[in-house]
């Protein structure tokens, strides 16, 4: 069977449906292969750097100088993707990690390789993230039917979760045969290949805007939003939770050593299950693209995420805490994704990197949150830490059903 046959026979499947479109099926290709190539990377580097200094603060001071610059110029990101032609600049930024990953493979092969070397990638890495992904977010509702635009956010959303698992398990793997640099040459490959994959994508062009300062364009997003009250509550959806909630994550080696007196394999089977259930939930969610009501189904997903973390830590049996993580994990990501996708839809294509980027900007805050997580888990412990975590989405959830009709409403 012919692979566009194969893809034509998913029709029925609700999982896959945005598949069909031949645009979005390199895209998502594409997607695969870029974030394949920047797990492996994360964990190469993180794997150096340990062996070359023994220290996790330098493990922490690198991961620092990757997020902040993401952070910072996520928003100017999507305020240039909404300027130019987002299917060439895609292909420039991705040119971009190719060279990134090329400099590294480079001092690695000539043994010059310092520290510094690993902040100063992973700072120019973060800042060409904070351009790939408001390009790659915007560019999704050019490529699949309106009808399609659920299931290719969610798709979209899969092959990250599939990647945060497998990415790292495969250069794990690598490594235990191959030096650093030859991995690299894999990691370039397929970056490489994310980007020859973009060039076969067939978008009309697109005007770049040259008529208007920058500063005003960043006015009008902010603007924007200040008009529309269902966007910015769409926003606070992803914010308060991501700040307060979503931060849980970084929690779970309390959770297993200090609080289950497991050790790293247990450890590890609780990773598992929320990576298990992120990829569930991502996959679920594809499938409700003829949902009409998805406004309602976002505030439940959202209450099913802070009810399940509410449990987490209700009773100290392992097998219970993993069960509970997976559900947690699982209505996390498809609520996430359903906010995602509420919001490109509700807002003109003229302005998605914008939009979006805020709402990236807005999921990036997930690592700053861990920090008065963990001084509150220090304090009062960690069961009382997620049952809070949890309320908190859960009140959110019922106060925006309660007191924002107009977003239960949204279909």
């Amino acid at each position: 069977m012919c692979p566009a046959a194969f893809f034509r026979d998913l029709k029925d499947i609700q999982t896959f449906s945005s598949l069909e479109e031949p645009g979005f099926r390199l895209y998502w290709i594409s997607t695969l292969a870029t974030y394949a190539a920047s797990q492996m990377d994360m964990l190469i580097k993180g794997w150096l750097i340990f062996k070359m200094t023994g220290s996790a603060a330098d493990l922490g001071i690198v991961t620092l100088a990757a997020g902040v610059p993401l952070i910072i110029t996520s928003f100017f990101g999507g305020v240039i993707a909404d300027r130019v032609d987002r299917h060439k600049s895609l292909l420039v930024t991705q040119a971009a990690a190719i060279g990134i990953s090329m400099t590294m493979t480079i001092l690695l092969t000539t043994n010059l390789l310092q520290y510094w070397h690993f902040i100063l990638l992973a700072a120019l890495q973060g800042t060409v993230f904070a351009f790939i992904a408001p390009l790659r977010q915007s560019i999704v509702a050019r490529l699949v039917k309106p009808a399609n635009l659920l299931n290719a956010v969610a798709l979209s959303s899969t092959s990250y979760n599939i990647m945060g698992v497998a990415g790292p398990a495969i250069a794990g793997m690598l490594l235990t045969f191959l030096p650093a640099y030859q991995v690299y040459y894999i990691i370039i490959g397929l970056y490489a290949t994310g980007a020859i994959t973009l060039v076969f994508i067939r978008l009309p062009a697109e005007t770049a805007v040259k008529d208007r300062p920058f500063h005003l364009d960043m006015v009008e997003g902010f603007r924007y939003i200040g008009r529309n009250r269902k966007i910015l509550v769409l926003l606070l959806i992803a914010l308060v939770p991501s700040l307060l909630s979503l931060p849980y994550i970084y929690m779970l080696p309390a959770l297993a050593l200090g609080w289950l007196k497991e050790g790293q394999v247990g450890l590890g089977f609780l990773m598992a299950a929320a990576g298990v259930g992120a990829l569930t939930g991502s996959l679920l969610v594809g499938s409700l693209s003829a949902v009409k009501s998805k406004g309602t189904l976002l505030l439940a997903l959202m209450f099913m995420f802070g009810t399940s973390l509410c449990l987490v830590t209700q009773a100290q049996i392992f097998p219970w805490v993993a069960i509970m993580l997976f559900f947690a994990a699982a209505s996390s990501t498809a609520y996430m994704t359903m906010d995602n996708t509420l919001i490109l839809s509700s807002v003109p294509q003229s302005i998605h990197g914008r939009i979006i980027s805020i709402f990236i900007m807005a999921v990036g805050l997930t690592p700053i949150g861990a920090l008065p997580m963990g001084f509150l888990a220090d304090h009062i412990g960690i069961p009382a830490t997620f049952l809070i975590a949890g309320c908190v989405a859960v009140l959110v959830a019922v106060a925006i059903y309660v007191f924002t009709p107009a977003i239960r409403k949204m279909r």
